[in-house]
């Protein structure tokens, strides 16, 4: 089922995906009253598609997130960018930053607004995105971007990343520059960017920030993640650091220099072991006599976790180190105790160290049997800071 407001020899006409009915109902009653829409409602990406082959429309506004629809809104996303790259997209997400949503507008393809949003601003929004396709109609003058470019038509490097962001994926994106001079990767892991790597060669945030100053080129998304980590701020984080530089391409190649070639099929970690976490966690794993390691952020994000030949359930308890870790940190602030360094769990059969990476916003959590010296986990998780320090 599908509803709809205004008649259909409107000018303005507009689909609204989501599976819930409060939502849609009062983007159609705002749009209703203006006269000048006609506004349609799909419950669901799969419904979306049928109504999209059967009528023409203008803009799509839709959620990310549908539990209730086999179709999710970047599936969607895809299918209207792939068949229909002369419709406008809005997408209604959980953004968390208004800072980054405004920028995400203003430098992508697409078009966010944060839920819940007032209807009077959405309505703003799809006026001005209304307003400004029917200046450039009369103008007649198309503009055409120089960045990065999808084998999906009209959708940019910058929203690809923000939709995996927002729909936590765990995927690599493989990006090749328009002049074929250079390629490079980043990679998500729930959501999270964790490493960037370029033929430069540069690794980490230089990759990631270099990557989006590339003009022109294609990219195209790959199923698997190396282990590697090297990135550690938020994905909000790293848009707000991109939106104050002045991202000029300076990566153009040089004949003089050698280029890097990334494998595609399975994404290259940096050539320096430093920054294989892997291999990090399993030395802690043997220096500490550990049954298990995690690495984790302060918030609870799990970058790499590895465990030794134990009963040890590792999504179960680094879950409940997820958990627990924002109550700590919580409870630290209202003591004003200053900045965590370390945490000694005795068990009757377990000790647990929790241990920080001083100057940084990761943590070592690091479970051994009881009889293990507290002084052996330590000698082991330092070690290891140091690698994590020079990483970052």
């Amino acid at each position: 089922m599908s509803t709809q407001v205004a008649d259909s020899v409107a000018q303005r006409r507009v689909l609204i995906v989501d599976d819930e009915e409060n939502i849609p109902i009062g983007i159609l009653k705002t749009l209703s009253r203006s006269g000048r829409y006609y506004a349609k409602h799909a419950h669901s990406g799969d419904l979306a598609q049928q109504i999209l082959a059967q009528e023409p429309f203008d803009l799509v506004i839709t959620d990310l997130k549908m539990p209730n629809s086999k179709i999710q809104g970047i599936d969607l996303l895809r299918y209207i960018r792939t068949t229909y790259p002369d419709i406008g997209v809005i997408v209604m997400t959980a953004y968390g930053s208004a800072a980054v949503q405004e920028e995400a507008s203003r430098r992508g393809s697409l078009l966010y607004i944060e839920k819940p949003f007032d209807l009077e601003k959405l309505f703003a929004v799809v006026e001005d995105f209304f307003t400004r396709r029917e200046q450039a109609a009369k103008s007649n003058t198309g503009s055409s971007s120089e960045s990065v470019q999808a084998v999906i038509p009209g959708l940019q490097l910058l929203d690809v990343i923000q939709m995996n962001c927002l729909s936590r994926v765990t995927s690599t994106l493989h990006i090749k520059r328009g002049d074929g001079g250079a390629e490079g990767i980043i990679c998500f892991n729930k959501g999270n960017i964790t490493h960037a790597e370029t033929s430069t060669p540069r690794s980490g945030k230089d990759a990631f920030f270099e990557i989006l100053t590339w003009k022109g080129g294609s990219f195209d998304m790959i199923e698997q993640i190396p282990s590697t980590v090297t990135i550690v701020d938020s994905w909000e984080q790293l848009m707000i650091e991109a939106m104050n530089m002045d991202l000029v391409d300076t990566s153009a190649p040089d004949t003089s220099a050698q280029q890097t070639t990334i494998r595609v099929q399975a994404p290259a970690a940096p050539k320096e072991e430093v920054a294989d976490t892997s291999r990090m966690l399993d030395r802690v794993l043997e220096g500490a006599k550990a049954e298990a390691v995690f690495l984790v952020t302060h918030t609870g994000f799990v970058l790499d976790k590895r465990t030794s030949q134990s009963a040890i359930d590792l999504t179960k308890s680094g879950d409940e180190a997820s958990k627990l870790l924002p109550s700590i940190f919580a409870f630290g602030k209202s003591i004003m105790g200053g900045s965590l360094n370390e945490i000694v769990l005795r068990y009757s059969d377990k000790i647990v160290m929790i241990r920080n990476v001083q100057g940084s916003d990761i943590l070592f959590i690091v479970i051994s049997p009881a009889h293990v010296p507290s002084g052996e986990m330590f000698k082991a998780i330092e070690r290891e800071s140091e690698t994590i320090k020079k990483i970052l």
